[in-house]
């Protein structure tokens, strides 16, 4: 079932392009792939991992236009020989997006555990035009008349501060626009360093939904008991990389390219926890 689901999600994604504020459209470029995980019984309850050492790796999406938009480099690494360099310049688009992202697909996990490095060089400038650095995007039902919307979680950075957006409705169906938006303050963006994020989220759009949040192993969000998705068949997938849809809508803007270097991204289920996902090494 999960599988069909799936190939009917790539079809969509191909077909069903209409320009929203955020997640207008899902394109997907599939790497051929090398060791499948077995989703059922995955070693360590570890669902997918990259380290960037030899390769960007296996994804479901590879949203990318143009030779720089994603690279290695180990001239900035977080634990291993290299780490994933992704840029995004102004008039890139990828199937007319303005994003270098990479994303898994959308599943019937309902609790999972993320985690990722995310360096900021002093070259990343402060601007009052958002950009997301990592989204969790919402399959919608298209077949109840649904399309694309915003992610129901967005992690993102903006006026020099990282922040996180939370979308949530618990109607059956619901369209752009139509969802209640928090936006939390996670403090000043820290550049020419490695911030590691870790995120446990159980997804729902009542009130049994959690979001935790750590950074460089610290607890600074527990959001418990609250919504934090859209009431669809499939929960959020994971996206990391850059996407500013303010350049899509020509707002104004003081930079016309975005750097930043990622490494060190691994994804559990629910039976993971933090000791599986987070890096040790700091």
């Amino acid at each position: 079932m999960l599988a069909n689901a799936t190939r009917r999600w790539a079809v969509m994604l191909v077909t069903a392009c209409l320009p929203l504020l955020l997640g207008n459209c899902e394109p997907m470029h599939v790497d051929k792939p090398e060791e499948p995980i077995d989703m059922q019984h995955p070693a360590d309850n570890i669902l997918a991992s990259y380290n960037f050492n030899e390769k960007i790796g296996e994804w479901s999406e590879r949203n990318t236009c143009c030779d720089w938009s994603a690279t290695l480099t180990d001239s900035i690494k977080r634990g291993g020989l290299r780490s994933a360099r992704i840029e995004l310049r102004k008039g890139d688009l990828s199937m007319g997006v303005p994003w270098s992202e990479f994303g898994l697909s959308p599943n019937k996990n309902r609790e999972e555990w993320y985690a990722f490095s995310v360096y900021f060089p002093q070259s990343f400038v402060k601007d009052t035009m958002e950009e997301s650095i990592v989204q969790w995007q919402a399959l919608p039902d298209f077949s109840k008349g649904e399309n694309w919307r915003s992610p129901p979680l967005l992690l993102g950075v903006l006026n020099d501060n990282v922040v996180l957006e939370i979308r949530s409705d618990s109607k059956e169906v619901n369209q752009q626009g139509d969802y209640s938006f928090t936006r939390l303050n996670l403090g000043k963006l820290e550049k020419e360093q490695w911030l590691d994020w870790v995120f446990h989220v159980r997804w729902a759009y009542d009130n049994t939904g959690i979001i935790e949040v750590w950074k460089n192993g610290k607890l600074i969000l527990q959001r418990l008991n609250e919504p934090n998705a859209y009431n669809d068949a499939m929960y959020p997938y994971f996206k990391i990389g850059l996407y500013k849809w303010g350049w899509e809508l020509k707002n104004k803007s003081v930079t016309n390219s975005r750097v930043i270097f990622i490494d060190e991204v691994k994804v559990g289920n629910e039976r993971s926890g933090y000791e599986k996902v987070a890096i040790q090494s700091r």
